[in-house]
């Protein structure tokens, strides 16, 4: 297995003796008018990396690239309109960090896998995970004694806190911390979570609200999230369609929606 990572270092040149592959090294990034004045190792660097903290990043998903959140999130450059363009990030978490993007699992991004399969799981990808941060600071052994985050993003909620799990038993990774955001931690939680979500932020209107306490509800509780009752199920396909593809932005409610957004709640 293959997994690729991406090294985002803060920007004083590495001396001469450290360890950091000089087959690594990207020479030139297409797209940029102006070449940076620092070192990339697939991936870039850009300040001060001897005693930063090494933060690793997990888009979620599953199945969702950690590109994303290299190249639109926090990295330190950013893909414009055209497809083509890159622009300097100036909320770059490089300016503080040396940032470690990682493709996960095998067959996210580029990634793969040797033996092409890659049917998976979530004990199977942590420990893939651990080895992946094992073999950078094989790599990149000056950095061995920084702090070290790890830090995601949605389905992060899974991968982070079992990655973390091993981490904690490994004394030499010098493990700080941990960050999710708008993490995935439980498909009950979630699902149950979002009807309410829906409703209270009028998403729903009166008919399917009622429908979906005739049909899911019972003795004061509501179960949105494996109901075997035909007409729930109905209902909460009607939620689905109107959270996700009615062309309302899931992650801002209240932020103008390029296109609109179809004139049609239950």
């Amino acid at each position: 297995m293959r997994v690729l990572v991406l090294c985002c270092f803060l920007s004083s040149l590495l001396a001469a003796g450290d360890a950091a592959p000089a087959a690594d090294e990207v020479a030139y990034l297409p797209g940029l008018q102006k070449q940076p004045s620092f070192k990339q190792y697939s991936g870039y660097l850009s300040k001060d990396p001897p005693s930063d903290p090494v933060v690793l990043w997990l888009n979620g998903g599953p199945g969702c690239s950690s590109l994303d959140g290299l190249l639109t999130e926090h990295g330190p450059f950013l893909i414009q309109d055209d497809g083509v363009t890159l622009q300097y990030n100036d909320y770059s978490w490089n300016k503080i960090a040396n940032m470690l993007y990682l493709e996960s699992p095998a067959g996210v991004g580029f990634s793969y896998s040797d033996d092409k399969n890659y049917v998976t799981n979530d004990t199977e990808v942590s420990m893939n995970n651990y080895l992946a941060l094992k073999e950078f600071f094989r790599l990149f052994p000056e950095f061995l004694k920084n702090e070290l985050f790890l830090t995601g993003e949605s389905y992060g909620g899974v991968y982070i806190p079992t990655l973390a799990e091993r981490v904690m038993e490994d004394a030499g990774l010098n493990l700080q911390g941990v960050a999710v955001g708008n993490g995935l931690s439980s498909y009950e939680l979630n699902d149950n979570a979002l009807v309410y979500f829906s409703y209270y932020h009028g998403l729903l209107g009166g008919r399917l609200w009622a429908s979906l306490q005739t049909f899911c509800c019972e003795g004061g509780t509501c179960n949105f999230y494996n109901n075997r009752n035909p007409n729930c199920s109905d209902d909460l396909a009607e939620v689905q369609d109107i959270v996700y593809g009615s062309g309302l932005n899931i992650y801002n409610l209240y932020a103008p929606c390029p296109g609109g957004v179809r004139e049609r709640y239950g």
